[in-house]
């Protein structure tokens, strides 16, 4: 079993002073955050946490969340990680599918789950409020091997799973992304994902590894203003927002346009070409929760192109197109009733089912997913290569096209489209076909065009496939009947 010494024990003592975390309330040194990380260690230990036990924690990303996450790791426990925007409902289900008995809240407005089996603590209990002034002399020893985090998987194409991951998919996951962009204690990069997501976490181990600090926003304040007040060197960003930052008018009067790496689906060309002529350093990104988030990142360009492979992961293409995967970063499986169980090929290979290829200079593009393939007539069609001639529109914000039952063909594709500035398209129908028609054979063309529901998202960071292919075919059977 591979051990190395603690990144946060060992930034802390290489620069003490330099930031760490950065809230609208104060700066915290790494020296502190260390101690915070320490002493809230203790505290959970004396509460009964050992190694192994799953602990989840629940609520807006802030200081005590931050701590949180790195003082049950640094005693080997098990973060779980659950949304605070999840229903009630759902958070119970998914903390006793894990065997999860104990939830931390990290905020108090935060709903209280109310369930007897799960067990309920305040993080204002067990992160200190006020630092003990002495010195650490522990040098603490992490596991690469250990299990560190359940994250639930995105389940925007099908049913969430949960992705166990080692403290060594997250460590090289950084070590990799840190030799493509640095993230220096001259750095600071804003907190835009949530903790609980895989790309906000592997956020925090750039953090203690290459030394820069993390902005903790407040959960109100705008993109564009956090930019400004704190600086921001780097910044991680879905599509979405990015638009919003784009659309709100204020992209081209900031102070400071950071670097920003746009991930977690396909960025259309637009968005792209409106962000790099604002100012801002875009770099896209192909990743997933299964290989503790970046697999490839690359400079934008306008052909949805995704970039080169990091440091520490595998990749290649199969017979039939799909991207398989391998390497240090690689998650140690599902978990179901407490087992965890990693599904490869007899070679080792992850398949991700999705679908992509490579071109002569190792830059990957994303295809689509295979179970988002619809078959219309005997024609297998991809959803995303229909969205991306849409996405390539001006004044299209962002679609999503789905597949509804069709008695004749099997199925038929229906695309949600959100335009700019409130457009609506359920009246401009014609006009997008003969968009698509320019480039796409008949069959690929949506039947209809529908307008983007506020419930798409979902709480989520990406759109919900499976909601809005439940919204599109109630829809069609009412006007069917």
């Amino acid at each position: 079993m591979k051990e190395l010494r603690c990144p946060l024990n060992l930034t802390a003592e290489k620069q003490p002073d330099s930031a760490a975390v950065i809230t609208p309330t104060g700066t915290t040194t790494f020296a502190e955050l260390e101690q915070l990380v320490h002493f809230s260690a203790v505290i959970l230990k004396e509460r009964g946490v050992a190694r192994n036990s799953h602990v989840a924690v629940s609520g807006e990303n802030s200081l005590d969340y931050y701590v949180l996450v790195l003082a049950l790791l640094r005693i080997g426990a098990i973060f779980c990680a659950v949304s605070h925007r999840w229903p009630k409902r759902a958070v119970i289900k998914a903390l006793i599918s894990l065997d999860c008995s104990i939830l931390i809240i990290t905020k108090d407005k935060t709903k209280s789950l109310n369930e007897p089996s799960i067990t309920e603590w305040q993080s204002k209990d067990i992160v200190p409020q006020k630092l003990k002034k002495f010195r650490l002399r522990s040098e603490p020893v992490m596991s690469l091997d250990h299990p560190t985090a359940i994250i639930f998987t995105s389940g925007s194409c099908s049913q969430p799973k949960a992705a166990l991951l080692s403290y060594g998919n997250f460590y090289y996951s950084a070590i990799g992304a840190n030799r493509f962009i640095p993230f220096t204690e001259h750095d600071r990069w804003l907190l835009s994902l949530p903790l609980c997501h895989v790309g906000g976490l592997g956020i925090l181990f750039r953090s203690i590894i290459g030394g820069g600090a993390v902005v903790i926003p407040d959960s109100e304040q705008e993109i564009a203003d956090a930019i400004n007040r704190f600086e921001i060197s780097h910044t991680s960003f879905v599509p979405t927002q990015f638009h919003r930052l784009i659309n709100s008018g204020r992209a081209n009067s900031l102070n400071y346009y950071p670097i920003v790496i746009l991930g977690g689906a396909p960025a259309p060309p637009e968005l792209i070409k409106r962000g790099l002529s604002a100012g801002f350093k875009i770099y896209t990104s192909y990743g997933l929760t299964e290989m503790a988030s970046q697999v490839t990142i690359g400079k934008a360009d306008n052909h949805g192109r995704s970039g080169c492979l990091l440091k520490h992961r595998e990749l290649k293409i199969a017979d039939d197109g799909e991207i398989l995967l391998k390497g240090k970063t690689l998650f140690l499986g599902y978990v179901e009733n407490d087992v965890a169980e990693l599904p490869l090929d007899d070679l080792g290979w992850f398949h991700t089912s999705d679908i992509g290829k490579i071109d002569k200079k190792g830059r990957l593009t994303f295809l689509g997913r295979k179970d988002n393939m619809l078959i219309s007539g005997g024609e297998n069609i991809f959803p995303e290569e229909i969205e991306s001639y849409l996405l390539q529109l001006s004044y299209v914000e962002t679609a999503i096209v789905v597949g509804i039952r069709d008695k004749e063909f099997g199925e038929r594709p229906v695309a949600f489209v959100k335009g700019s500035n409130g457009l609506k398209f359920n009246k401009f129908s014609e006009r997008l076909k003969k968009e698509l028609e320019k480039n796409l054979p008949h069959f690929k063309i949506p039947v209809k065009f529908l307008n983007w529901p506020e419930q798409a998202i979902n709480g989520s960071l990406k759109p919900d496939r499976q909601k809005l292919t439940r919204l599109a075919q109630r829809e069609q059977e009412a006007n069917q009947s």
